[in-house]
């Protein structure tokens, strides 16, 4: 039963007018966050401690019946670096963290439980099929893969090893998108014609840099994996995610989680339990002398019956946000992103409101990684498969963003065939739809 919007309103003024963060939550679900935890233990390990060990801390955090057993990079300095922090951080609950350079022999400790995998992009999909095979839970970064036949892959090979997966889409998890989700379910924006999502950034061009011998304490070779051999450079390692072996830049990094979002208020809605979009179009410029492969400016239209989603990585910011999700409707448009949320109204003829406005303004990501990656840990511990962001949960935004990209890059105007996995009467766009792996590496097989 819905909420009636009235009374919605009213309530959440009260609750706005005490902004601090506890307000967003009631004492008895407050209790039940921080009351004693079950002594069941889950042993973590992670591979790609750059944004793996982010979700890693986030695990750590608040939460001492979970443990570090292993980390593993092809980078010797950053590995060092990292475990040397999360040993004096945590010093219970990584006392037996042992170190590795070859995630194969990591994936062999059968004491682990779980595997976060925080790699490039291109590593994803190979990881993912191991991890499952050794019997290991999986929190899988964002975007799930590299390319859309990857993802799709995922989806079969969690269906058939059942595995306990998460993606790295953990706004799904944040409370201010939660509390978002609710006030779309009361109604209160009236008819909903688009929903906007952006990032802004600059265009600048990025400046070529030459290769280089590969540092000693690099295994670029297995950074490499199944991407095309090249010669080591600095900048491709680093900024991998303008690279198209690599990663699908902005659209792919950024765009999935907005995209999540969205299709996570478009159900509070009642419009739409991800289905697959009408048409795609995208039009993106890049500076001619930019080393980066990927576009710095770039606007993507996902095409629906009633309404259209627009993605957009620009200059300028939106409603005064440097990015977020804003759903537009006839009353009200409601616009959050990882500070908070605000219902903004219309007038009528009259130049009166038609709904009230409500603001909240709060910590920057305040929660969101800590409870998403909670949830699975706790999915671990309870053996569950329902995890907040399951597998084709992220899998369809990561699809969506790369037909973005596809669209960008064949000029053309795309249409999928979900059942078919390919798209109509398009071999251009078809030929981006497949992975390429470089031997030895082999795509995985369900």
């Amino acid at each position: 039963m819905k909420t009636n919007r009235r009374d919605f309103l009213k309530n959440s003024s009260s609750l706005i007018a005490g902004i601090g963060m506890s307000s967003l939550i009631s004492s008895k679900v407050m209790a039940n966050m921080t009351k004693s935890a079950p002594s069941s233990r889950v042993n973590l390990a992670v591979i790609g401690v750059g944004m793996g060990c982010r979700d890693l801390q986030g695990a750590l955090s608040g939460n001492p019946w979970v443990h570090c057993l292993a980390m593993c990079d092809v980078n010797e300095v950053r590995l060092e670096e990292q475990a040397t922090r999360f040993r004096k951080e945590f010093p219970i609950q990584t006392g037996n963290m042992k170190l590795y350079s070859n995630f194969h022999e990591l994936l062999e400790n059968k004491d682990i439980d779980g595997v976060i995998i925080g790699t490039p992009d291109h590593w994803h999909t190979y990881m993912f099929a191991e991890a499952l095979k050794a019997g290991k839970a999986v929190y899988i970064e964002k975007p799930v893969a590299n390319s859309i036949e990857e993802c799709n892959l995922m989806i079969d090979l969690q269906k058939k090893y059942k595995g306990i997966v998460t993606t790295g889409l953990w706004q799904t998890s944040q409370r201010y998108f939660r509390k978002a989700n609710e006030i779309l379910n009361t109604g209160v924006l009236g008819d909903i014609y688009k929903v906007q999502l952006w990032i802004n950034e600059p265009t600048n061009p990025v400046a070529r840099e030459e290769d280089t011998p590969t540092p000693d304490y690099i295994d670029y070779d297995m950074w490499l994996g199944p991407a095309p051999k090249r010669p080591f450079n600095n900048h491709r390692y680093w900024s991998w995610r303008t690279f198209w072996d690599y990663g699908g830049g902005q659209q792919t990094d950024w765009g999935v989680h907005w995209i999540d979002s969205a299709f996570d208020g478009l159900k509070a809605l009642g419009m739409n339990d991800r289905t697959y979009p009408e048409a795609v179009f995208s039009s993106a410029y890049k500076h001619p002398e930019s080393f980066n492969e990927t576009p710095s400016c770039q606007t993507t239209i996902f095409q629906y019956k009633t309404f259209h989603i627009e993605w957009a990585q620009q200059v300028a910011k939106l409603y005064n946000r440097n990015q977020g999700v804003a759903w537009i409707g006839s009353k009200a448009t409601l616009v959050c992103n990882r500070e908070g949320y605000e219902l903004i109204p219309e007038t009528d003829n009259s130049g009166s409101p038609m709904v009230d406005g409500m603001l909240l303004t709060g910590k920057y990501e305040h929660g969101g990684i800590e409870a998403h990656v909670k949830n699975w840990c706790d999915c671990i511990r309870e053996q569950s498969i329902e995890t907040n962001s399951p597998m084709h949960k992220g899998a369809f935004a990561t699809i969506l963003a790369h037909m973005g990209n596809i669209s960008y890059r064949t000029g053309d105007k795309i249409v999928y065939d979900s059942e078919q996995r390919q798209f109509v009467n398009n071999p251009g766009a078809d030929q981006y739809i497949k992975a390429k792996y470089r031997s030895p590496w082999n795509l995985p097989k369900v």
